[in-house]
Formats: C-alpha cells, sequence, structure tokens
C-alpha cells in the first residue's frame, strides 16, 4: 500500500493495526521516511491518539513510528503512555522510541524504574517482558548520559588464564609465558603475575579468565579445542545443564566478582554481555543467551548489568555435544594493542594472530637483514609480522587486487614500517636484485583442478628466479598434494621443513630452500 493511502486510512482511524504495521515496516528506508514527513506535513497529532488506543498492539506499533521518525513533539504523550501502559509487551517500545528524542528532562523517572524493575521478582509468565523493558531503560540511559568505564588495574594481581591458540603454535606460546603453564588441546593454561609479559606475546588469541569456587566452574584444564568443536573429551558431570537459573546460581557462587572487583578501579556495577561458543544450534544461541544474562542480572543484584553495546565483560559459554555449558571470562578493558596496525582487510584476509605464529615456526630458517618478497600480499598481514619476527632489509608486496592493495598501504603506515606494495600480477613482476625470503599464504583459485596445478607450477618457476642462491620460500597452502608435486617437478628447491597449521583444512607451513 502506497505511504499516502496508509496516512489517510490512519487518519480516519481505518483497520489502525494492520496500518501501522506497514507503515512501520516501510519506514525501515530512509527515503520513506521523507517521504511520509512530506506526505504528513509532520502533523503526527493522529499518530500520537493512537498512543490511547484500546488495543495494545495498535499502541506499541504507534510508539515505534514515533521513535522512527524522532518526533521530538511526542515525547510528554510517550511519557504518559509508558507511565500508564499496564501491558507489560508494550512498555520497552515506548522507552525505544523516546531513546531517539529529547527526554533528558525525565530520567530521574528512567532510573526509579529501572531500580523498581531490579528489585521485582517477577513471575515466569512476566520476565521475557520485563527484561525487554530493563535492557530498554538501561540503553537509554547509556544513550544519554555515557558510560564511565572502568579502567583494568590488574596487571600484577595472580590471574588464572587459558590463553587459546592453534596446537601447531602451543610450544611457541609457551616459550613466551615465564610462568607456570599447562599445556592444553587449546591452548596454555597459566597463572599470570605480570600480564605486561603477556601482552608482548602475539601468539594468543583469546584471553579467558578461569572461574573458581561454587561447583569448580572453570578449573579443568582440559578446555575444549574450538578450533575444530571437539568437546568429546571433557566428561560431561564436569559440565553445568544448560539452565540459566542453575548456572546465574554457580556464577554467583564463584569468584566472578572478586576478578572484576580485583582488576579494575572503581565500583560495580559491571557491563557485560553473554557470549557462546560451541555446540548449540544457532535458532537456540540468542534465546538462552538473553535469559542467561537476564538471570545473572537478578542473581548479581544490579551488581553486574546486561548490555549488548556497552560491555566491558563477556561470559563466555562455552557448551559441549552434550548440551553441558561451562563458563569463562572475557575482559574488554584490558588493552591490546598487538595489531592495532590491522584496520583494514578483505574477506580472505589471514588472522593476524595465525601470521605471527606462522613466522614464529619460520623463524630458525629467516635469514638476518632479509630482502623479503610477498607475492600475494592481501592487505600486508604477513609482510608487517615478518618485520615483527625480525630484522628486514627490504619488503616488497604484490597482489592484483587494488583494494588490497590500498588497504595494505594504510595498515603499513599504522606501524611506521618501510613495505613497498606494488598492484600487479607476480607473474609479470621484475626486480632489479634477487630476494632472499618469499613469503606467502597462496591463493585459493575457484574453478577447475588444472588452473590450481597450473597456478604452483607458476609460482615454483617464478619464485626460482626471483630467489637468491639458497633463497627460502616460506609458502603456507592448503594444497600438501601440488606442493608436494611442483617440488619434485621443478627440481629447484628442497623441502627443510613443514607444520600442519590446520589439520582439518589441510593447510601447512613448507620451508623449501632454493638449491
Amino acid at each position: 500500500m502506497a505511504l499516502k493511502e496508509l496516512y489517510e486510512q490512519i487518519c480516519v482511524g481505518q483497520n489502525l493495526r494492520a496500518n501501522l504495521i506497514e507503515l512501520k515496516k516501510q519506514l525501515r528506508e530512509t527515503e520513506k521516511q521523507n517521504q511520509f514527513r512530506e506526505i504528513s506535513g509532520e502533523n503526527y497529532d493522529r499518530i500520537m491518539k493512537c498512543l490511547a488506543d484500546d488495543d495494545p498492539k495498535v499502541r506499541k506499533n504507534a510508539a515505534a513510528v514515533l521513535g522512527v521518525l524522532q518526533v521530538q513533539g511526542a515525547v510528554d504523550v510517550l511519557m504518559d503512555a509508558w507511565e500508564a501502559e499496564e501491558t507489560l509487551f508494550v512498555r520497552a517500545d515506548y522507552i525505544l522510541a523516546l531513546a531517539g528524542l529529547d527526554c533528558e528532562s525525565y530520567m530521574d523517572a528512567f532510573h526509579r524504574r529501572l531500580e523498581a524493575l531490579r528489585a521485582y521478582d517477577a513471575p515466569e509468565n512476566e520476565k521475557k517482558h520485563i527484561q525487554a523493558e530493563m535492557a530498554a531503560l538501561q540503553e537509554l540511559i547509556f544513550k544519554k548520559e555515557g558510560l564511565k568505564k572502568h579502567v583494568f588495574s590488574g596487571y600484577h594481581r595472580p590471574n588464572d588464564v587459558i590463553l587459546t591458540t592453534l596446537p601447531a603454535f602451543r610450544e611457541a606460546l609457551a616459550a613466551d609465558l615465564p610462568f607456570q603453564k599447562t599445556a592444553l588441546k587449546s591452548g596454555m593454561r597459566t597463572t599470570v603475575s605480570d600480564m605486561s609479559i603477556v601482552q608482548t606475546s602475539r601468539l594468543w588469541q583469546e584471553m579467558l579468565f578461569v572461574l573458581n569456587g561454587g561447583r569448580n566452574l572453570s578449573t579443568r584444564t582440559d578446555l575444549p579445542d574450538k578450533s575444530d568443536n571437539n568437546h568429546a573429551f571433557v566428561r560431561e558431570r564436569e559440565y553445568f545443564p544448560m539452565r540459566p537459573e542453575l548456572l546465574a546460581g554457580e556464577l554467583k557462587k564463584s569468584d566472578l566478582l572478586a576478578v572484576l572487583t580485583e582488576n579494575h578501579k572503581g565500583e560495580p556495577p559491571f557491563f557485560f554481555r553473554v557470549g557462546l561458543s560451541g555446540s548449540i544450534p544457532k535458532e537456540e544461541r540468542s534465546d538462552f543467551a538473553k535469559k542467561t544474562a537476564a538471570a545473572v542480572e537478578r542473581a548479581f543484584d544490579g551488581r553486574l548489568v546486561n548490555s549488548v553495546s556497552h560491555y566491558e565483560a563477556e561470559i563466555r559459554l562455552i557448551v559441549n555435544r552434550e548440551g553441558g555449558v561451562k563458563p569463562f571470562l572475557i575482559l574488554f578493558t584490558l588493552p591490546d594493542h598487538r595489531f592495532s596496525y590491522r584496520k583494514f582487510y578483505v574477506a580472505s584476509s589471514m588472522r593476524p594472530q595465525t601470521a605471527a605464529g606462522i613466522l614464529a615456526l619460520a623463524k630458525p630458517y629467516l635469514k638476518e637483514y632479509a630482502q623479503v618478497l610477498d607475492p600475494f600480499c592481501g592487505v600486508g598481514t604477513l609482510l608487517l609480522e615478518r618485520r615483527f619476527a625480525g630484522s628486514v632489509r627490504s619488503a616488497y608486496g604484490i597482489d592484483t587486487y587494488g583494494e588490497a592493495i590500498q588497504k595494505a598501504r594504510a595498515n603499513t603506515r599504522l606501524t611506521g614500517m618501510p613495505v613497498n606494495y606494488i598492484n600487479r600480477d607476480f607473474f609479470d613482476f621484475t626486480h632489479e636484485y634477487p630476494f632472499d625470503e618469499i613469503l606467502t599464504d597462496m591463493p585459493d583459485v575457484s574453478g577447475e583442478r588444472g588452473q590450481t596445478d597450473e597456478l604452483y607450477r607458476r609460482f615454483f618457476e617464478k619464485s626460482a628466479g626471483l630467489l637468491a642462491e639458497r633463497g627460502r620460500v616460506f609458502c603456507y597452502s592448503r594444497e600438501m598434494s601440488l606442493v608436494k608435486k611442483h617440488l619434485r617437478l621443478s627440481g629447484r628447491f628442497r623441502l627443510l621443513a613443514e607444520f600442519c597449521i590446520l589439520e582439518k583444512s589441510g593447510a601447512y607451513l613448507f620451508v623449501l630452500e632454493k638449491k
């Protein structure tokens, strides 16, 4: 239905529920919002009158429309309707509408209502709607008053953590940690007494704070391997059932709050979100996360506040195949500047932790003050990590994808490291002097197998021509058979080492030397 017809029918009170729902749907587009403002002459009196309609869904959708259109003149009407509203599922929509308007004069009312809802022991049939209103109020308050986040101060507090990494990088990560540690399938567990040391290691992906107490929430050392979701080796009895209230109760018994308060300046509340990983269907994730977050808020009496956009910490729930849950804590207040250069990337970009791990494995084979070339450089991650791994005389990156080259240059400017990027085909590239190292993540070629085979043949041939005597190739590839085939057919290289990086995808690092 056209916007003009919708407006005319709403003005005469015709089929209000359906017309408001359709209007709200169309107003998702900015262009339609501007059209409606012109059609209505910005006269929204009839829509505001819908806030007093007997049908709660009419009231709900009218509030949403006023919010989308940011009708400042509706503030007092929305406030009156919200305070008078007795249908719980409608109340959050008034707050969502008010959040986009100048309503600062009502902040005391919002705070009072939020405190009252936190203290209210809602029956089961009301919990969903009470939680929705609380979340809307909290987000409105954040938006209007801002959020003063806590500052991490626990650099020398002994913290029991798990540093996740790929199995291929575990030993290198262990060498970075001068603390007592235990090797896990997913990384290393250690008690950190100097957080600044951990922050210099480029090999870990996530830092999970272990929670102790209650029923020993996450004290077992064999954390599931997130890379392959292989959770079967952890016994089911060491996991909690997927019951939000039970889980929240156990978290309250644990040292969760102590980990937060003792690692930060300032008092509660702390703002958190719930994250899930492991064996849980996508369609169940959101519902379980919401219910768990609500249960945690109730259990901690306002000292922990759920926020999907202003969180300082994440309660990470790892779910095994039997449906058991194990909680950990991730802190976003702890600065991590290890890869601050990587502002820009493309879909095929390698993760910087993976690039750092590859260079850690390659380090015994790297040359001091090498002249380095990456023929398929993408956004430059491997080249930049090569410079972090050791001294480089000169570095060149080549790629046919212009957008990637532009992003590589932007990323590199942030490091202050000199790298020469060239937007061209590697197989047309020439250089006045040979390179000591060729370092690259081999591209995945879509199409027939023969095209991939030809790429590898040409790569070996071209690399041999560009490398100095005894120059080395560090090739990250998911095509082991093709690497071995053309290594043999070329006859120009010897294999010095190979490392399995991702067994599931067949990704290997090959270290080759020119004969």
